[in-house]
This record gives C-alpha cells, structure tokens and sequence, in this order.
C-alpha cells in the first residue's frame, strides 16, 4: 500500500441520514454521525501534530451495540510512521458513540468497517473517516458505506476448523472480498489472502460465514449491490493491547 496516495481526496458524506431514512426505513447501517462523541469528533487532530504525526491511514473495525456503543475495535493496516494516529484511533474507539444500524425496523448490533486517513494540506491537519475499506471508493473519495454484518447471523467453526491454530498458539486474518445483494443477503465470499497460511484459517472463514446477513451496502444514500474487502479476526490466543 501506498502511503500517501489518497491525499487530495474529496471529503465523504458519510451519513445521509435524510437519504438513508427515504430509501429503506427497515434497514439502516450503523453511522459515525457528526455528535460530540463521534469517532470524528474523538480524534484529537492537534495532539496528533503536537506528536510529529504525518500524513497516515489505517482501518478500524468494531461491533456497534443496538445502543451505538463501541466493542471489540480493533485497528490494523497501518502506514509506516503512523503509531501516533494508531493510539488515538484506538483511545477513541474506546470512548466513542455510533449511531445503531436498524434492521426490521429495530436497532441492532452489527460489525463496523472504517478507514481513517489523516493529512496536512495548507499548514492545517485533516482528517476524514470513512465507513468502507475499499480501497478505489476510498481514493475517490466515494460516498459508500459498506454492508455491515449483523450479529449472530453466523455460525461457530467446529473445534477441528481451528484445532491446528490452537495447538501452535496462533491467532489468524483472512482478506475477504464478499459480495452482498440490495437487501443485505449474501451473494459470495471470496478469500483474497490469510496470515499465517496452514492454518486452515481461510477455510474456516467460509464456514463462519455461511448463510450469514447484512445491513446492504449504501452508495449516494440509497442500497445497492455491491462487493466490498474486509478482514476477519480469529483471535485464538490473548491479544495484548
């Protein structure tokens, strides 16, 4: 990945909530918003250039409760020289709120991707969130929310699935690309890369997944069919932090 090469990038509606709201009122993805506790708003942009930090970009990702709470982030991807945006991201994603996602007319949890790209232009900082990790919506500067899995929509890979990467005391990612129809079903899930590889970490991904459903993905405010990349954590040993 290219360090700096989404600079100069339009800023992203992320939260159309007007559109969102005419399109589906049944389904809504969760949203950072724009509130004082926003992630956006979390984010202290003076400390980071107080801290030497440059130009940086990271994704994140998390569960966001029916309450909008924060669970389980995570940051990963980082850009060289980026330790400074990595622990504040993470501090507020600790402290921060969503707006829920709604599914059948209720607020439900669901499992959040964003990217976070910082930059100077003219001598001040900048920063803008976004709810996708695709790589060409985010050189464009897309507005584009990418689906958004709905909790306990999957299911437990069997003991034997991840026997291997318990025994060698091995925690697993696997690089997804899954395409998700209008309505939020799944149409495919494709897996792009996994780390460490023999560990069956891939495969046991495509077991999880089966049958799994979304909140669809949200181009211009409106659902569409869509493909996006994420990652999927297999956290087999104690992670520190």
């Amino acid at each position: 990945m290219r360090p700096f090469a989404f600079l100069l990038i339009a800023l992203l509606s992320i939260a159309d909530l007007a559109g969102l709201h005419a399109a589906q009122p049944q389904f809504r993805p969760a949203l950072i918003g724009n509130g004082p506790k926003a992630l956006i708003n979390m984010i202290d942009t003076k400390r980071l250039v107080e801290k030497g930090q440059g130009n940086g970009l990271l994704s994140f990702e998390c569960f966001v409760t029916n309450a909008g709470g924060p669970v389980n982030g995570v940051t990963y991807r980082a850009t060289p020289a980026s330790d400074a945006l990595e622990r504040e991201v993470t501090s507020a994603l600790n402290r921060c709120r969503f707006i829920p996602a709604i599914y059948n007319g209720k607020p439900t949890e669901v499992l959040f991707h964003g990217t976070v790209l910082f930059f100077a232009a003219d001598g001040k900082p900048h920063l803008h969130i976004y709810a996708n990790q695709n790589p060409n919506d985010i050189a464009k500067g897309n507005d584009f929310v990418a689906p958004q899995l709905i909790a306990g929509t999957t299911k437990t890979p069997s003991q034997d699935e991840l026997g291997k990467g318990r025994i060698y005391h091995e925690n697993g990612v696997v690089k997804l690309a899954i395409a998700v129809d209008a309505n939020g079903n799944q149409k495919s899930v494709r897996v792009l890369s996994e780390e460490p590889g023999g560990f069956n970490f891939g495969h046991a991904t495509l077991i999880q997944l089966q049958g799994a459903k979304y909140i669809p993905g949200f181009r211009n405010g409106r659902p569409v069919d869509c493909t996006f990349e994420c990652h999927h954590w297999f956290w087999l040993v104690h992670r520190s932090r």
